[in-house]
């Protein structure tokens, strides 16, 4: 292993939370301290974890940004009803049209059985 793929390696090490490899549909927005923006944009996650998630979307959210998302969710609550995870939280790093937001709040709510929108 090189010094390069260790150093990775130890830096996934010292996570505090298992990320998960889940390419979900992601809808989201910005958000301010006292008003949001109301333009939805679709994007795609990347991984997600119990406290913040990465996804893809149209465009570079500045760090510090906050951001309020809904994730189609892949388990329906009793095998019958479809549910979406709803999160708020700032943006803690960006990579081109990468960004990565830890949660402030979640929770789980149920949605149309249509796919998200814009």
């Amino acid at each position: 292993m090189s010094p390069v793929e260790h150093g990775a390696a130890q830096a996934q090490d010292r996570r505090a939370s298992q990320r998960f490899p889940l390419h979900l549909a992601v809808r989201y927005r910005l958000v301010n301290d006292k008003q949001t923006k109301n333009q939805w944009t679709i994007g795609l996650s990347v991984n997600i974890s119990s406290t913040g998630i990465l996804f893809q979307g149209a465009e570079a959210i500045q760090a510090g940004q906050g951001v309020e998302a809904y994730v189609n969710w892949p388990v329906s609550l009793d095998n019958k009803v479809p549910l979406k995870l709803a999160v708020k939280g700032p943006i803690v790093r960006s990579d081109g049209t990468h960004s990565a937001m830890r949660f402030e709040r979640y929770e789980f709510k149920t949605r149309s059985a249509e796919p998200l929108s814009s």
